[in-house]
């Protein structure tokens, strides 16, 4: 993970509160764009070691259920993706219900209706919109909130993968002057912009075949995952090789070293990538009147 660049001071950053943070991915995105955390929020031990590495200092919140919106920090952004098993075409289909994971939803919900932001983000697979968006959505009007949204995948922003997000970002009704358009209307844009990288971008105009399990890696051979860092396990970039006194193999992998990697690909595995959220922070910050950092390079 890259670290954020702090902006001049002379521009006001908009200060961030982060529910289902994960690996902070989808975080550091914002971080790109110059927005402050003041507070995270995750279950998993493992992701909250790597939020502790990148955010030091910052609080870290283990149970959205336990949270009391009305004692934490204020927020202008509150963002999150809450889990997709219940509504992932991959998954049971269960939908957004009370008792399901995706049922953290009403949580999260708790949470914008206490902290009251000026915009939330709300990110999950594309299956939310064909198995609960109606429910997300009456939930928000409930409290009091407008909605957009748009499906932005992850090869829009140079990702060798489709990896397509539902992002819904939503600010109290009223927030948004009348004739003042889509808050995301600008995402096209920022998305065309930023596919003029070309060290980033390799692998545009590739065509996968989703049938067969090998031709991503023959029509694209660099890497795909990038390392997730919690600042443990020196060594594990390194090639693969056994550690002393461990005889439990499969050819060539320690099963020890193969442990170690299981968190890690799962945080990823649950990750977007930050690129997609930084764009969707960009339109906040137009919306804002506010100039958008480039993204690192």
């Amino acid at each position: 993970m890259r670290r954020w660049t702090a902006r001049r001071r002379d521009i006001p950053m908009l200060t961030v509160g982060s529910l289902f943070s994960g690996a902070g991915l989808c975080d550091l995105g914002l971080s790109w764009a110059g927005f402050k955390h003041q507070w995270l929020c995750e279950i998993d031990p493992f992701c909250r070691a790597v939020l502790a590495r990148h955010w030091p200092g910052t609080p870290i919140y283990k149970d959205i259920t336990l949270l009391d919106g009305t004692n934490l920090p204020p927020v202008d952004v509150l963002v999150g993706g809450f889990p997709c098993q219940d509504v992932s075409s991959a998954g049971n289909r269960a939908g957004v219900k009370i008792g399901t994971r995706s049922g953290l939803w009403y949580e999260y919900a708790r949470i914008i209706k206490e902290v009251r932001p000026r915009y939330t983000i709300i990110e999950n697979v594309r299956g939310l919109l064909s198995c609960g968006i109606e429910i997300v959505m009456q939930e928000l009007a409930q409290i009091g909130y407008d909605a957009e949204w748009e499906v932005l995948p992850a090869a829009a922003l140079g990702a060798p993968h489709h990896r397509e997000r539902v992002f819904v970002v939503a600010y109290p009704l009223g927030a948004r002057p009348d004739g003042a358009g889509r808050l995301l209307h600008p995402l096209k844009g920022i998305v065309g912009n930023n596919q003029q990288f070309a060290a980033l971008y390799p692998w545009l105009g590739l065509r996968f075949d989703r049938a067969c399990k090998t031709s991503a890696l023959e029509g694209y051979r660099a890497p795909v995952l990038c390392r997730v860092d919690d600042g443990c396990a020196p060594g594990l970039d390194d090639t693969i090789r056994p550690l002393p006194g461990r005889e439990h193999k499969i050819g060539r992998v320690d099963l020890s070293t193969a442990r170690e990697w299981i968190p890690r690909l799962k945080a990823l595995g649950n990750a977007i990538t930050p690129q997609q959220s930084y764009a969707i922070a960009a339109c906040i910050l137009q919306g804002e009147g506010l100039p958008v950092p480039p993204l690192p390079q």
